[in-house]
């Protein structure tokens, strides 16, 4: 493993990969906020092929993340890391000069595969710069700033937005991507293929692999959107499925069979890794599928401005980030177990509140506020520490397989939550749209309960240490 890092060119590292996660993060959620703005400019499109501006990005990222953190297996992390933010800045600057949909939703998919092979790489090339008892907190730190870019991205996006246009939203992400670049390139250690942190070029990629989970979540997501559209039973869609199903099982095997497989299911015997994972993939389902919800329902219900609807959902985004700061203290002090089962059911309550009092006709204290409040806390308490605790059982020489393997289911739950959202509220327009509103946050908040029945059911009430033999030792991540 190669030494540790002088001081100031360890927190220069560290500044580099948290940064990568914010700047994702950000453009991720300002995507959503730019959905009325991208309806309108593509007058005539449905909203169902409108948000494969949203969900193409997601299916490419979950499906190829994991094939990112197999390729820095094979050329090391330092140059997949800084590929991955040249990528995410030539998508980003394609994005905002597309001319036509179908070109912006190939751009986000270019752009989406930086982001692939940025996430996995940024928590796991700057862990060298910070000896062995300091790497829980970057762990912690590093996780926080997803939470961070999304708190920011609401009223960034809508003032970006007011004065530019969407295109100004995706135009901003490539600069700081290559200055991203630019300090990863002087900073980050150099952990190339052969040394102690990465398995070297013998770690065969599993193409098929890769392309069974690519078929399986794009399956999946398009029969959920376009089904809404022509119809369930349409031939297309039923292919879809059943493609994707198929994919799926493919996929499931190649893991179980392959030597190097993209996802090491051995992770999974661990409840205290696994149910965290899970967990976090349904909070991260529903809450992708609310903030994709919000801009719309606020634009065209309310009649809010863009800058309006930012600001309007900034209040449950600045508690998440307040209640953050103190969550893994009080995990530090409290256990993991209580505090992720107590706080994953307040943003249950607070999506129910809003399924019930949020209406054309409430106002935005009623209907809106005290539900992204509840949301803002519960999430803040749950976020950081679900991830925490699914890698506090991991040796640390698995600690980047099985962080990509939570973030991928994480930003899997992402994935299908934008889709079930796109697919419940179709092409409704009028009444039938505001009603299609109060079905997908019903739909949400069953979705997102599911997260707090699975912690209490499952989660272990002693966690096992890291050194467990149920945890595999060394995987390839």
């Amino acid at each position: 493993m190669a030494p540790a890092a002088s001081g100031r060119q360890a927190r220069l590292a560290l500044a580099t990969a948290t940064g990568a996660m914010l700047l994702i993060s950000f453009v991720t959620t300002a995507t959503n906020l730019a959905v009325p703005a991208l309806e309108r400019q593509f007058a005539g499109r449905s909203l169902a092929t409108v948000s494969w501006v949203v969900s193409a990005f997601n299916v490419a990222q979950v499906t190829l993340m994991l094939v990112g953190g197999r390729l820095a297996d094979r050329r090391g992390r330092k140059p997949v890391f800084l590929t991955g933010l040249a990528v995410f800045a030539l998508g980003a600057l394609a994005s905002a000069l597309s001319p036509t949909l179908e070109l912006l939703i190939a751009a986000r998919i270019v752009q989406a595969v930086g982001a692939a092979l940025v996430l996995p790489t940024s928590l796991v090339s700057v862990l060298p710069s910070y000896p062995p008892e300091r790497h829980a907190s970057v762990v912690s730190l590093w996780s926080s700033m997803g939470t961070v870019g999304s708190t920011v991205a609401p009223t960034v996006a809508a003032g970006l937005l007011s004065a530019g246009g969407w295109r100004i939203v995706f135009a901003v992400a490539a600069p700081l991507a290559l200055l991203g670049a630019a300090v990863g390139w002087a900073t980050l250690p150099d952990t190339g293929a052969g040394d102690d942190a990465t398995p070297g070029p013998s770690a065969r990629l599993d193409g098929v692999g890769a392309g069974a989970g690519t078929l399986f979540v794009g399956g999946l997501a398009f029969a959920l959107v376009q089904g809404r559209v022509w119809g369930y039973t349409s031939p297309v869609v039923v292919g879809a499925a059943l493609s994707a199903a198929l994919a799926g099982a493919l996929f499931l095997t190649r893991s179980l069979r392959h030597p190097e497989p993209l996802v090491d299911l051995r992770l999974l015997r661990e409840p205290t890794f696994a149910v965290p994972a899970a967990s976090s993939a349904l909070l991260a389902a529903a809450a992708a599928a609310t903030w994709f919800i919000y801009p719309l329902f606020m634009s065209q219900e309310w009649g809010f401005s863009i800058l309006e609807v930012g600001l309007g959902m900034s209040p449950g985004a600045l508690v998440m980030v307040g209640v953050t700061l103190l969550a893994g203290r009080l995990a530090d002090r409290h256990g993991y177990r209580r505090q992720l089962v107590f706080g994953s059911w307040l943003p249950v309550a607070g999506v129910a509140w809003m399924s019930v009092f949020l209406r054309p006709e409430t106002s935005y204290a009623v209907g809106f506020l005290p539900g992204t409040v509840l949301i803002g806390v519960g999430m803040g308490l749950v976020v950081g520490p679900m991830n925490s605790a699914a890698l506090s059982v991991i040796p640390s020489a698995s600690l980047g397989a099985a962080n990509a393997a939570f973030n991928t289911l994480r930003f899997f739950g992402t994935a299908l939550g934008v889709a079930l959202a796109a697919a419940v509220l179709g092409d409704t327009t009028g009444a039938d749209r505001a009603a299609a509103f109060q079905l997908a946050l019903r739909l949400v908040t069953v979705v997102m309960a599911g997260a707090p029945v699975v912690l209490a059911l499952a989660y272990p009430r002693r966690p096992r240490p890291a050194s467990s033999p149920r945890v595999p030792a060394t995987a390839a991540g």
